[in-house]
């Protein structure tokens, strides 16, 4: 081969040219986007108070995987949901605590595009079996115990007129028995909210509700004495301040020197959690008999417990009130309502006969 030219030889991979498609660029549908607009609204959809409990939990969880070396996601998987869960557990945290962990944990998935993600089989189990264990312990699922007229006449007892927190304090409690108001709700009450149509009644607005099916709201017509002197009161005390504008929020943080707080970034006055401070605060300065299982919630049982002891059934108070789409709650305040007023909280026939079975016959009348 001398003085043949030697080709060059070269490093390269052999590729089949049979069957060769051009590459096909990724393809998204735009039908099937969101706008960033309608992003951002679906992530900020639902109460406020909703979210904000959700977010909380959400926050709760990934704190967990952290310190446990695992990710929370989203996505996050069915195992990690059911290690947390039963985390949760061993710490002995109520049944609702587990339950409402699972369905944050769901819910923020949703909002970040993982529809139905984790699967929740596991998670259940755990929190099924604990709530039968909490239950058969003793524990049950506490609720807040009625504030009914007796207690609501102590713990406006503590409450001085003469005071700035007294005075919203009074406020507080009369219209959170009067309109059957959650802490939220009370929270969310504006000084426009309220009406003074005569000298003896005023309409409250409460502007909205967890169970509201439209965005109208729910009217309240109240004609108590004793509430209308307190919104008196408390609203010359705030016009005192130059705090009467009708946007700004009826109920105000008062600091310890009695100077009115300012408003929160969300136009808050007091927060759902300051008001059932607020309301567990003065039940123990009350020192109603009660005092530890009352929360803000207790002044919205109140007048359904005060029906039932007039002897007004489940289904009248329902009627009555408007506030509950069933009977099972309601009935529950009319049963504390009558046993308080030391009756019976069955009926007819039935209470009739169990109640005149008595162990020392009663002594016969003499002529």
């Amino acid at each position: 081969m001398t003085g043949a030219e030697i080709e060059p030889v070269y490093d390269a991979e052999i590729v089949p040219t049979d069957d060769r498609l051009p590459g096909v660029p990724d393809y998204a549908d735009i039908n099937n986007t969101l706008t960033d607009e309608a992003a951002e609204d679906l992530a900020n959809s639902g109460r406020e108070n909703t979210r904000q409990t959700y977010e909380d939990q959400w926050k709760a969880f990934a704190r967990w995987c952290a310190a446990n070396g695992r990710i929370p996601g989203p996505p996050t998987t069915s195992k990690n949901l059911a290690s947390y869960i039963s985390h949760l557990r061993r710490k002995d945290a109520p049944p609702g605590t587990l339950r409402l962990a699972i369905t944050s944990v769901r819910h923020m998935n949703a909002r970040a595009g993982h529809e139905d993600t984790p699967d929740t089989a596991a998670a259940l189990k755990i929190y099924q079996d604990h709530r039968y264990a909490w239950a058969a312990s003793g524990k049950g699922q506490k609720s807040s115990a009625p504030v009914d007229l007796e207690r609501l006449r102590q713990m406006l007892a503590v409450c001085p007129p003469g005071t700035l927190a007294g005075q919203r304090n009074r406020v507080l409690l009369l219209l959170g028995y009067y309109i059957r108001g959650r802490a939220s709700e009370l929270a969310a009450l504006r000084i426009g909210d309220l009406e003074f149509v005569s000298a003896n009644l005023v309409v409250v607005h409460k502007r909205v509700s967890k169970n509201d099916k439209s965005s109208e709201g729910r009217e309240y017509e109240v004609d108590d004495p004793d509430t209308l002197a307190a919104l008196r009161d408390w609203l010359a005390s705030l016009a005192g301040e130059g705090q009467a504008d009708r946007s700004l929020p009826l109920l105000r943080s008062v600091d310890m020197w009695g100077n009115l707080g300012p408003v929160n970034e969300r136009g808050q006055g007091l927060t759902r959690q300051a008001i059932n401070y607020l309301v567990k605060s003065i039940a123990k300065t009350a020192q109603v008999d009660v005092a530890d299982a009352v929360t803000a919630h207790g002044l919205r049982a109140g007048v359904p417990t005060d029906l039932g002891a007039a002897g007004y059934s489940a289904a009248e108070i329902k009627d009555i009130t408007g506030d509950w789409t069933s009977d099972e709650m309601v009935d529950r305040y009319r049963k504390v309502g009558l046993r308080r007023a030391g009756k019976r909280a069955d009926s007819g026939r039935r209470a009739a006969a169990l109640s005149m079975l008595r162990v020392t016959e009663p002594a016969e009348e003499t002529s």
